[in-house]
Protein backbone atom coordinates (compact mmCIF):
# COMPACT_ATOMS: atom_id res chain seq x y z
CA UNK A 1 0.00 0.00 0.00
CA UNK A 2 1.54 3.45 -1.34
CA UNK A 3 2.03 6.16 1.27
CA UNK A 4 -0.34 9.46 -0.06
CA UNK A 5 0.70 12.04 2.86
CA UNK A 6 3.73 11.78 5.31
CA UNK A 7 4.03 14.65 7.81
CA UNK A 8 8.03 14.36 9.62
CA UNK A 9 8.64 16.40 12.61
CA UNK A 10 6.37 19.71 11.96
CA UNK A 11 6.72 22.82 13.89
CA UNK A 12 4.45 25.70 13.89
CA UNK A 13 4.71 29.46 15.95
CA UNK A 14 1.90 32.21 15.88
CA UNK A 15 3.48 34.83 16.81
CA UNK A 16 5.69 33.69 19.87
CA UNK A 17 3.39 31.25 20.68
CA UNK A 18 4.24 27.33 19.44
CA UNK A 19 1.12 25.92 17.96
CA UNK A 20 2.80 22.59 16.48
CA UNK A 21 5.31 20.97 18.38
CA UNK A 22 6.94 18.48 16.15
CA UNK A 23 4.22 16.08 15.12
CA UNK A 24 4.72 13.29 12.88
CA UNK A 25 2.53 10.64 10.76
CA UNK A 26 1.39 9.13 7.68
CA UNK A 27 -1.62 7.89 5.99
CA UNK A 28 -1.91 5.14 3.51
CA UNK A 29 -3.74 4.84 0.62
CA UNK A 30 -7.47 3.59 1.27
CA UNK A 31 -6.96 4.94 5.11
CA UNK A 32 -9.21 6.61 6.70
CA UNK A 33 -7.36 8.45 9.48
CA UNK A 34 -8.60 10.46 11.91
CA UNK A 35 -7.21 13.36 13.79
CA UNK A 36 -9.03 13.57 17.34
CA UNK A 37 -8.23 16.30 19.82
CA UNK A 38 -10.11 19.12 21.76
CA UNK A 39 -10.66 22.28 20.15
CA UNK A 40 -7.38 24.48 20.34
CA UNK A 41 -5.62 21.74 20.04
CA UNK A 42 -3.58 22.10 16.74
CA UNK A 43 -5.85 20.77 14.28
CA UNK A 44 -6.92 23.79 12.00
CA UNK A 45 -3.95 24.83 12.06
CA UNK A 46 -2.16 21.21 11.24
CA UNK A 47 -4.31 20.92 8.14
CA UNK A 48 -3.85 24.47 6.95
CA UNK A 49 -0.33 23.41 6.54
CA UNK A 50 -1.43 20.61 4.65
CA UNK A 51 -3.19 22.13 2.27
CA UNK A 52 -0.31 25.21 2.10
CA UNK A 53 -2.74 27.65 3.34
CA UNK A 54 -0.09 28.77 5.97
CA UNK A 55 3.64 27.78 5.98
CA UNK A 56 5.52 25.27 8.41
CA UNK A 57 8.47 26.44 10.57
CA UNK A 58 10.37 23.84 10.09
CA UNK A 59 9.72 19.64 9.42
CA UNK A 60 8.19 18.46 5.99
CA UNK A 61 4.98 17.38 4.19
CA UNK A 62 5.29 15.02 1.32
CA UNK A 63 2.40 14.12 -0.61
CA UNK A 64 2.46 10.89 -3.27
CA UNK A 65 5.85 11.48 -2.66
CA UNK A 66 5.95 15.37 -3.73
CA UNK A 67 7.61 17.86 -1.20
CA UNK A 68 5.22 20.20 -0.30
CA UNK A 69 8.17 23.34 -0.22
CA UNK A 70 9.88 22.64 -3.05
CA UNK A 71 7.35 20.75 -5.33
CA UNK A 72 4.49 22.75 -3.78
CA UNK A 73 2.18 22.20 -7.24
CA UNK A 74 2.79 18.83 -7.83
CA UNK A 75 1.92 17.82 -4.25
CA UNK A 76 -1.56 20.07 -4.09
CA UNK A 77 -2.42 18.63 -7.50
CA UNK A 78 -2.97 15.71 -5.25
CA UNK A 79 -5.35 16.83 -2.30
CA UNK A 80 -8.60 17.62 -2.55
CA UNK A 81 -10.03 19.60 1.07
CA UNK A 82 -12.64 21.08 3.02
CA UNK A 83 -11.29 23.63 5.15
CA UNK A 84 -13.48 25.13 7.04
CA UNK A 85 -16.83 26.75 5.48
CA UNK A 86 -16.47 25.69 1.52
CA UNK A 87 -15.50 29.02 -0.50
CA UNK A 88 -18.51 29.39 -3.13
CA UNK A 89 -20.96 31.76 -4.41
CA UNK A 90 -24.24 32.12 -2.51
CA UNK A 91 -26.00 34.05 -6.06
CA UNK A 92 -24.52 31.27 -8.11
CA UNK A 93 -26.50 27.65 -8.28
CA UNK A 94 -24.99 24.56 -7.13
CA UNK A 95 -24.12 23.69 -10.35
CA UNK A 96 -22.86 27.10 -11.93
CA UNK A 97 -20.20 26.70 -8.76
CA UNK A 98 -18.77 23.31 -9.43
CA UNK A 99 -18.84 24.54 -13.05
CA UNK A 100 -16.66 27.09 -12.64
CA UNK A 101 -14.50 25.06 -11.00
CA UNK A 102 -14.22 22.73 -13.42
CA UNK A 103 -13.30 24.64 -16.40
CA UNK A 104 -10.56 26.23 -14.73
CA UNK A 105 -9.21 22.45 -13.69
CA UNK A 106 -10.47 21.59 -17.84
CA UNK A 107 -12.95 18.50 -15.98
CA UNK A 108 -15.48 17.05 -17.95
CA UNK A 109 -19.10 17.53 -17.39
CA UNK A 110 -19.41 13.69 -16.70
CA UNK A 111 -17.62 14.25 -13.50
CA UNK A 112 -19.55 16.92 -12.80
CA UNK A 113 -22.42 14.79 -12.93
CA UNK A 114 -20.85 11.94 -10.98
CA UNK A 115 -19.86 13.91 -7.82
CA UNK A 116 -23.05 15.64 -7.56
CA UNK A 117 -24.58 11.94 -7.56
CA UNK A 118 -21.86 10.74 -5.57
CA UNK A 119 -22.80 13.39 -2.91
CA UNK A 120 -26.25 13.22 -3.28
CA UNK A 121 -27.26 16.91 -4.32
CA UNK A 122 -28.91 16.17 -7.78
CA UNK A 123 -32.06 17.32 -6.94
CA UNK A 124 -30.88 20.28 -5.63
CA UNK A 125 -28.12 21.17 -7.74
CA UNK A 126 -29.62 23.55 -10.23
CA UNK A 127 -30.95 25.74 -6.87
CA UNK A 128 -29.35 28.99 -6.01
CA UNK A 129 -26.69 28.05 -3.03
CA UNK A 130 -28.10 30.74 -0.65
CA UNK A 131 -31.45 28.48 -0.40
CA UNK A 132 -29.14 25.31 0.73
CA UNK A 133 -28.87 24.61 4.34
CA UNK A 134 -25.09 24.28 5.99
CA UNK A 135 -25.43 20.62 5.63
CA UNK A 136 -25.94 21.05 1.33
CA UNK A 137 -23.19 23.33 1.53
CA UNK A 138 -20.71 20.72 3.21
CA UNK A 139 -22.23 18.70 0.49
CA UNK A 140 -21.51 20.97 -2.46
CA UNK A 141 -17.94 21.79 -0.93
CA UNK A 142 -17.18 18.24 -0.86
CA UNK A 143 -17.80 17.53 -4.28
CA UNK A 144 -16.13 20.49 -5.13
CA UNK A 145 -13.00 18.73 -3.32
CA UNK A 146 -14.03 15.57 -5.42
CA UNK A 147 -14.14 17.24 -8.62
CA UNK A 148 -9.91 16.44 -9.89
CA UNK A 149 -10.36 12.67 -8.44
CA UNK A 150 -7.91 13.40 -5.90
CA UNK A 151 -5.67 10.54 -3.63
CA UNK A 152 -5.67 12.63 -0.98
CA UNK A 153 -9.06 14.20 0.75
CA UNK A 154 -8.58 16.72 3.92
CA UNK A 155 -11.88 17.44 6.00
CA UNK A 156 -12.15 19.75 8.84
CA UNK A 157 -14.77 18.80 11.13
CA UNK A 158 -16.83 17.85 8.11
CA UNK A 159 -19.89 16.62 10.82
CA UNK A 160 -20.56 20.44 11.22
CA UNK A 161 -24.50 21.13 10.91
CA UNK A 162 -25.28 18.28 9.30
CA UNK A 163 -27.85 16.26 10.97
CA UNK A 164 -28.34 12.65 11.86
CA UNK A 165 -29.20 11.32 8.53
CA UNK A 166 -26.53 13.71 6.86
CA UNK A 167 -23.77 12.39 9.27
CA UNK A 168 -24.73 8.49 8.36
CA UNK A 169 -24.71 9.76 4.26
CA UNK A 170 -21.68 11.22 4.72
CA UNK A 171 -19.75 8.27 6.21
CA UNK A 172 -20.82 5.73 3.85
CA UNK A 173 -19.58 8.35 1.04
CA UNK A 174 -16.46 8.68 2.76
CA UNK A 175 -15.74 4.71 3.00
CA UNK A 176 -16.87 4.03 -0.25
CA UNK A 177 -14.55 6.54 -1.60
CA UNK A 178 -11.50 4.76 0.47
CA UNK A 179 -12.79 0.97 -0.34
CA UNK A 180 -13.40 1.52 -3.58
CA UNK A 181 -10.86 4.77 -5.26
CA UNK A 182 -8.49 3.92 -2.74
CA UNK A 183 -8.40 7.63 -1.58
CA UNK A 184 -6.85 8.12 1.82
CA UNK A 185 -8.83 10.22 4.21
CA UNK A 186 -7.72 12.79 6.63
CA UNK A 187 -10.32 13.56 8.96
CA UNK A 188 -9.77 16.51 12.04
CA UNK A 189 -12.73 16.42 14.72
CA UNK A 190 -13.62 16.45 18.24
CA UNK A 191 -16.53 14.03 17.92
CA UNK A 192 -15.50 10.64 19.34
CA UNK A 193 -18.46 8.50 18.22
CA UNK A 194 -17.92 9.78 14.41
CA UNK A 195 -14.20 8.62 14.47
CA UNK A 196 -15.15 5.49 15.95
CA UNK A 197 -17.31 4.81 13.51
CA UNK A 198 -15.58 5.86 10.87
CA UNK A 199 -12.07 5.47 10.61
CA UNK A 200 -9.45 2.79 10.46
CA UNK A 201 -6.28 4.68 12.91
CA UNK A 202 -6.72 7.78 14.62
CA UNK A 203 -3.69 10.28 15.75
CA UNK A 204 -4.77 12.06 19.48
CA UNK A 205 -3.07 15.32 19.35
CA UNK A 206 -3.55 18.02 22.42
CA UNK A 207 -1.57 21.27 22.87
CA UNK A 208 0.20 20.75 19.40
CA UNK A 209 1.53 17.35 20.04
CA UNK A 210 0.33 13.99 18.71
CA UNK A 211 0.15 11.73 22.05
CA UNK A 212 -0.55 8.44 20.42
CA UNK A 213 -1.43 7.20 16.97
CA UNK A 214 -3.58 4.29 17.04
CA UNK A 215 -5.22 1.36 14.95
CA UNK A 216 -9.08 1.49 15.89
CA UNK A 217 -8.81 -2.19 15.65
CA UNK A 218 -5.56 -2.58 18.19
CA UNK A 219 -8.19 0.34 20.56
CA UNK A 220 -11.64 -2.34 19.89
CA UNK A 221 -9.52 -5.05 21.03
CA UNK A 222 -8.23 -4.28 24.29
CA UNK A 223 -10.49 -5.66 26.87
CA UNK A 224 -11.35 -3.80 30.64
CA UNK A 225 -13.35 -4.84 33.56
CA UNK A 226 -15.38 -3.10 35.28
CA UNK A 227 -15.18 -4.52 39.08
CA UNK A 228 -18.91 -3.15 41.03
CA UNK A 229 -17.49 -3.35 44.92
CA UNK A 230 -17.86 -0.44 47.42
CA UNK A 231 -15.01 2.26 46.81
CA UNK A 232 -13.12 2.30 49.70
CA UNK A 233 -9.24 3.35 49.95
CA UNK A 234 -8.78 -0.41 51.41
CA UNK A 235 -10.37 -1.72 48.24
CA UNK A 236 -8.22 0.87 46.18
CA UNK A 237 -5.29 -0.30 47.83
CA UNK A 238 -5.55 -4.11 47.95
CA UNK A 239 -6.51 -4.03 44.37
CA UNK A 240 -3.07 -2.08 43.31
CA UNK A 241 -1.05 -4.90 45.01
CA UNK A 242 -2.55 -7.48 43.06
CA UNK A 243 -0.08 -9.39 40.24
CA UNK A 244 -1.31 -8.85 36.74
CA UNK A 245 -3.51 -5.18 37.09
CA UNK A 246 -2.39 -2.83 34.94
CA UNK A 247 -4.37 -0.09 35.39
CA UNK A 248 -6.99 0.90 38.37
CA UNK A 249 -9.83 3.52 37.48
CA UNK A 250 -12.66 4.89 39.90
CA UNK A 251 -16.03 4.59 38.26
CA UNK A 252 -19.87 5.10 38.95
CA UNK A 253 -20.40 1.76 39.54
CA UNK A 254 -16.85 0.97 41.08
CA UNK A 255 -13.93 0.21 39.23
CA UNK A 256 -12.30 -0.45 35.68
CA UNK A 257 -9.46 -2.77 35.56
CA UNK A 258 -6.94 -3.92 32.95
CA UNK A 259 -5.18 -6.98 33.16
CA UNK A 260 -1.54 -8.27 32.23
CA UNK A 261 -0.70 -11.79 31.93
CA UNK A 262 -3.13 -13.35 34.03
CA UNK A 263 -6.57 -14.90 33.42
CA UNK A 264 -9.78 -13.18 35.02
CA UNK A 265 -10.72 -15.87 36.71
CA UNK A 266 -7.63 -16.03 38.79
CA UNK A 267 -7.67 -12.21 39.53
CA UNK A 268 -11.39 -12.40 40.82
CA UNK A 269 -10.16 -15.41 42.87
CA UNK A 270 -7.50 -13.40 44.14
CA UNK A 271 -9.56 -10.83 44.70
CA UNK A 272 -12.73 -12.41 46.77
CA UNK A 273 -9.60 -13.80 49.19
CA UNK A 274 -8.17 -10.71 49.58
CA UNK A 275 -11.40 -9.58 51.34
CA UNK A 276 -12.82 -7.48 48.44
CA UNK A 277 -16.42 -7.58 48.57
CA UNK A 278 -17.12 -8.23 45.06
CA UNK A 279 -20.35 -7.80 43.69
CA UNK A 280 -19.81 -8.27 39.51
CA UNK A 281 -17.09 -8.66 37.72
CA UNK A 282 -17.60 -8.54 34.07
CA UNK A 283 -15.51 -7.80 31.01
CA UNK A 284 -15.72 -5.39 28.14
CA UNK A 285 -14.48 -3.75 24.82
CA UNK A 286 -12.96 -0.60 25.68
CA UNK A 287 -14.26 2.51 23.65
CA UNK A 288 -12.34 5.12 21.97
CA UNK A 289 -13.87 7.68 24.63
CA UNK A 290 -11.99 5.59 27.04
CA UNK A 291 -8.52 5.65 24.89
CA UNK A 292 -9.12 9.31 24.68
CA UNK A 293 -9.40 10.35 27.97
CA UNK A 294 -6.07 8.44 28.93
CA UNK A 295 -4.33 10.24 26.20
CA UNK A 296 -5.93 13.76 26.64
CA UNK A 297 -4.64 15.00 29.87
CA UNK A 298 -7.80 17.63 30.05
CA UNK A 299 -10.04 14.88 28.96
CA UNK A 300 -13.35 16.35 26.67
CA UNK A 301 -13.67 19.72 26.92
Amino acid sequence: MDTVLKVENLYKRLGKRPIIKGISFSVQEGEIFGFLGPNGSGKTTTIKMLVDLISMDTGSITIMGNNLKTEREKALAYVGAVVESPELYSYLSGYENLAQIARIRKISKERIAEVVELVGLSERIKDKMKKYSLGMKQRLGLAAALLSEPKLLILDEPTNGLDPNGIIELRNILKRLARDKGMAVFVSSHILGEIQQLCDTVAFIESGVITSVESMTAVHQTYVYILEAEKTEETHSLLLALKGIKNVKEVEEGYTIELEGRKPGDVLKEMINSGIDVQTFSRHLKELEERYLELIKGGIR
